[in-house]
Formats: structure tokens, sequence, C-alpha cells
């Protein structure tokens, strides 16, 4: 809901919607209707216990200088918080330090400035118990916490849309991850291809989609080939798919459908009935998969053969799927 409510604010404004006010506001909806959420969070941030108020765009004046207007404040009775966040832009021109001259007038109340980013931008600030924080550590702490909550949910896939839960800081791990990247996309890249032909040989009249240039891993987590419009009502989208996902290190065959495909329904209900597939269920779609983890693989001397072998028996299976069903309307012109 809340990607699909920015895109349409995107359009509307020729692209020119705030991704900083908009994520900030949602990230504020999502404290304030989830009373525990703010809990996790204010423990987090080593507040004070206190029952704590969720405020966006406080403006505050200040004399001989530029006036200030805080993305959030968090307030109990005895603590005031700041928090500025910002993702594809850095800091303003001496926003933390007009923010820590309004904490300073602040006399009854223990005071908390918090600064947000999606990159590293390192401040030495070190009054009002100044600390630094990142978006993928926000995004980390939701899903390890509150991954049960519809907003939670729909919030840290808008965070996953704009490249906000992903750690972009240098670590020992990316440094060696950095040195066998090409390794590895050529050993990934390697086994899509040698199963391709297997893939046409099941679905010969299928046109095959290309899915593997830097954009689309980035956006897919995946190497993939695919053929789309697998259904004759092609006004909403479907397609087949086979890829190595990076992030969940495993092998993936899968039939999609758009969530508001007439047949998705009808379809879930087929495969889930079949005990043969795993099924999901989200707001863009349904999935009709097959899978398997490549550590199985690992020191198999026969790996390649192994890795192309369950590539052909699951189109094999997703083709049996589709034969035996022919009442769900398959396009016959591409399948």
């Amino acid at each position: 809901m809340l990607v699909d409510l920015y895109n349409l604010f995107n359009r509307n404004l020729n692209g020119k919607t705030p991704l900083e006010d908009f994520n900030t506001e949602c990230f504020a909806g999502v404290l304030q209707h989830h009373p525990n959420v703010l809990e996790t969070f204010t423990k987090w941030l080593n507040l004070p216990e206190g029952n704590y108020k969720v405020t966006t765009q406080s403006k505050h004046y200040l004399e001989d200088d530029l006036n200030c207007i805080i993305d959030m404040v968090l307030e109990s009775k005895e603590t005031l918080c700041f928090i500025e966040f910002k993702v594809n832009s850095k800091e303003g021109w001496e926003q933390l330090n007009r923010y820590s001259k309004v904490l300073n007038k602040q006399n009854n109340n223990a005071t908390y400035l918090k600064y947000c980013t999606k990159y590293v931008d390192i401040k030495n600030l070190k009054d009002h118990h100044f600390s630094q924080f990142r978006w993928h550590e926000v995004a980390k702490i939701l899903e390890n916490n509150h991954s049960d909550i519809p907003l939670v949910i729909d919030y840290l896939q808008f965070l996953k849309r704009h490249q906000m839960t992903k750690d972009t800081s240098i670590s020992t791990d990316t440094v060696i991850a950095m040195n066998k990247f090409l390794q590895t996309y050529e050993a990934m890249n390697f086994h899509i291809m040698n199963a391709l032909q297997e893939f046409k040989k099941q679905f010969p009249k299928g046109e095959i989609v290309k899915e593997d240039s830097i954009t689309k891993i980035k956006e897919h987590d995946r190497i993939s080939r695919s053929i789309h419009r697998i259904l004759k009502d092609d006004s909403k989208h479907s397609e087949l798919m086979y890829a190595i996902y990076f992030e969940d290190v495993k092998l993936q065959a899968t039939i999609w459908v758009n969530i508001n495909h007439p047949l998705m329904d009808k379809i879930l209900k087929k495969a889930n009935d079949s005990n043969v597939f795993k099924t999901w269920k989200n707001e863009w779609g349904i999935g009709v998969y097959l899978d398997c983890k490549l550590y199985q693989f690992i020191d198999d001397k026969n790996s390649d053969q192994k890795i192309k072998e369950w590539f052909v028996n699951s189109f094999q299976t997703l083709r049996k799927f589709i034969d035996d069903n022919p009442d769900l309307e398959w396009n016959n012109k591409l399948l």
C-alpha cells in the first residue's frame, strides 16, 4: 500500500514527492498506531522509560539563526528527543547544531539528539546524548520484533523498495564478498545458462526474457530467465521463471500471477491441493514454486550436473501442472 501511495503521489507531482518527508510520516504512522513498536524503538534508542508522544515537522524559532523544523520528536513527561531523518541526502547546513541549540533551551527535560541516514555520514556531536543510526538498523528491529503486524510488513516493503534495508558500510564480509563477486556471478550465470535449453524444451513456444543485469539483480536479488503472459487473459501480468537467488542462496522455479488476475485464487488453490508446490501470497501476487538450497551442492564433484537436473525436474513438474489443469486457461501460443 505505501509503495503504491508513494508512486501515486510521485506521478501526480511529476516525480517531485519528497521521499524523506513521505518516509518520515510513514514511520511516524507505524509508531503512533502501534505503541508496542514505539516502545521497542525508544528502548533501542536508549531513551528513559516513559509514555512517549510522536510528532513530526515540529517548528522551532531561533533568534539570529535559521528556524528549525524537526523531522520527528519523541516526547514524554521527562524526556525530549529530536530525530533528523535522511535518505538520499546528507545533513543540511548546520541542521544538527541548530537542533542542539533548541534542546539547550530545555530546562525540565532530559534531552536527546539522534541522526538517522541511509548512507554513512559520520558526525562528532557530543551534547544531548547524540548518537547515529541507519535505516537498515530500523528495518532489522522491525523485522526481528514486529513482522506479524500488517502495517509494519507494508512499511518494510517500502524500505526495501527504496534500498533502505541494506547495510552499505564496509566490513570484513563486504571485502571478502567483493573479492569473490565476479566469480560468484559467473558461477550463477553458468548454471542459469546450463539449464536454458531444457527450459526451452519444456516450453518451446515461449519468448525467453533475460534478467541478469546489475539493475535487475539489485531490484530482484536474483539472476533469472522467464516467460511472460503465460495465461490467456494477459490484462494482468503472469509469468513462468527459474532463478538463482543471492540472499536466500537457492534455486527456484516459479509460476507468478498478479494479485488482480481473475484466475489467481483458482491457481493458488490447485497448487495447494496438489501437495507438490510451495506457495505464497502477498499484496502484489501469488507464487507457486519449487526451491532448493544451494548448500546441498557444496563440495559435490557432480554439482554442475545435479543443479541442472534439479532445474530440469522442476521444469517438468511445472509443465505437468500446466498440462493437468487446462481449465486454468494457459496461453497456448506461448506454452
